[in-house]
């Protein structure tokens, strides 16, 4: 099983974005089952931001869109605890990474996930993850 970092969201439901067509491809592939991934909950939250605040979409169609891969039978949610956010202050510390990026590396490590698709470079840093980017052939 892989996770899925924010940007591949944004990317998949923002067509005037150069990424969106892989980022797209890939949640067709999980809304059909062809892949189970799992998502650390700030994922839906650092996405809206994005999507509303950046992007100036409509925050009930954000709502709407990010609900759909909320409730899809092949996404699971992790949740963020008390063990998660001290499990990300080491890891943030340790490969100098952004608060944010550390919280999904750390929910991600804390349910045995070692790979993210993702196209931010900072998960390239932590040893325990494999970072793979939809949006260019190759994988990191």
């Amino acid at each position: 099983m892989r996770g899925i970092d924010s940007n591949v969201i944004v990317y998949a439901l923002n067509s005037d974005l150069a990424e969106h067509e892989p980022c797209k491809e890939l949640l067709e592939r999980i809304a059909v089952a062809k892949e189970i991934v799992g998502i650390p909950s700030i994922v839906f939250m650092e996405s809206y931001h994005a999507l509303v605040y950046k992007y100036k979409f409509l925050p009930t169609e954000v709502q709407r869109r990010l609900i759909a891969i909320l409730d899809s039978e092949n996404v699971i949610i992790y949740n963020i605890s008390t063990s998660t956010i001290l499990y990300a202050f080491e890891i943030a510390n340790q490969y100098k990474i952004g608060g944010r990026d550390s919280l999904i590396a750390a929910s991600m490590l804390e349910n045995n996930v070692k790979e993210i698709y993702s196209h931010d470079a900072d998960f390239d840093k932590v040893m325990d993850i494999k970072r793979i980017d939809p949006t260019i052939e190759t994988s990191h």
